[in-house]
């Protein structure tokens, strides 16, 4: 499966973004408007990664996750490194690590730059809280969860994180043709009909019982590792209660695959299973879908991704589960005193 993924995954990520970037060039045009509506200049750089991921470039072939983000070192931007990972680190003495797991919300997309995003501001938020970290982000466009599961191990081997985040759940019931298909991996189609990009089989309830199968194993490979897991459940515009023209638009073109009310219903057993998962312990659930909607203006430029001001709205959300999970661990005395750092600096 390795070879073929990697082989269409490049043509399939050109077909998306003709289908993105027809009549209004809407992404490009709800990007902007986020800035324009606030009163505010527009980045003349655009989103960090650029405008439907021009910056990164082709992805990487991995024999664990299938493909991953190549290395690249943008200033301001973009820092990548060789094994596919992104960073923050507080300027003081760390005490604990944060692994955050997921697609290209995970990684950071659609913000202006890296300061802006949502993991910055955790980690911003965190070292203001007395409660300085080093996070790694191990995320790839397209990702869902079994390659993020396929990405924990090792992973958590090597880094030994205090806290282990999954920020996904959107790309479960959106990518691929079915629920154990990957993005740009071709499959028959129901009736017959010829094979794009674009195709879903509509099988949601398989998609979510498959997407909390990857999560209970993650619980219990995190839970062996001696680290917390924190589920986040990430902000869609489906959830979005009250959405401005630009975002409708985007919403009608995004769901002309899907059946909306199957994935709305979808989303929301995974939120009722994640909530119901946090009674048996060793597991903390934390429900992102709708907290962007306190902003009145457009924030989202398609059904995942956002601007600067969701970032921002989602990293202090996130933060301030985050710092009750990292408080408890200082009650039983899980730091990191002595330990070594991501990159092999001593803490």
């Amino acid at each position: 499966m390795l070879v073929m993924v990697a082989a269409v995954i490049g043509g399939a990520w050109s077909l998306a973004r003709k289908y993105i970037n027809r009549g209004e060039d809407l992404n490009k045009k709800a990007w902007e408007s986020s800035y324009l509506e606030r009163g505010l200049p527009v980045p003349e750089s655009g989103p960090r990664e650029g405008y439907w991921g021009a910056r990164l470039g082709e992805k990487v072939r991995d024999g664990r996750t299938v493909w991953r983000e190549p290395e690249i070192h943008l200033a301001g931007l973009i820092d990548i490194d060789g094994l596919g990972r992104q960073y923050y680190r507080s300027a003081g003495e760390v005490k604990y690590r944060i692994l955050i797991m997921g697609g290209s919300v995970a990684s950071g997309a659609n913000a202006s730059g890296i300061p802006a995003t949502y993991f910055s501001v955790i980690g911003d938020e965190l070292e203001r809280r007395g409660l300085p970290v080093e996070i790694v982000i191990v995320a790839a466009g397209a990702w869902k969860s079994s390659q993020e599961l396929q990405a924990l191990e090792p992973n958590l081997q090597t880094l030994r994180p205090d806290l282990v985040v999954f920020l996904n759940g959107l790309n479960d019931l959106t990518n691929g043709s079915t629920s154990l298909t990957l993005y740009g991996e071709p499959t028959a189609t129901q009736d017959g009909s010829p094979w794009s990009v674009l195709y879903h089989a509509h099988d949601y309830q398989q998609r979510v019982s498959d997407y909390l199968s990857n999560i209970t194993a993650a619980r219990k490979m995190t839970v062996a590792g001696g680290a917390s897991l924190l589920v986040a459940l990430q902000p869609s515009l489906t959830e979005r209660s009250r959405r401005t023209p630009i975002e409708e638009r985007l919403l009608e073109l995004t769901l002309e695959s899907h059946a909306p009310d199957a994935l709305a219903t979808s989303y929301g057993a995974i939120r009722k299973s994640l909530a119901g998962m946090t009674r048996s312990g060793n597991f903390s659930f934390l429900d992102c879908s709708r907290v962007l909607d306190t902003e009145k203006e457009t924030v989202f430029t398609d059904i995942w991704h956002f601007t600067d001001f969701g970032h921002r709205a989602l990293g202090l959300f996130m933060a301030d589960k985050i710092a009750g999970i990292l408080k408890n661990r200082v009650d039983t005395g899980k730091d990191r005193s002595n330990q070594t750092s991501a990159d092999g600096r001593r803490h």
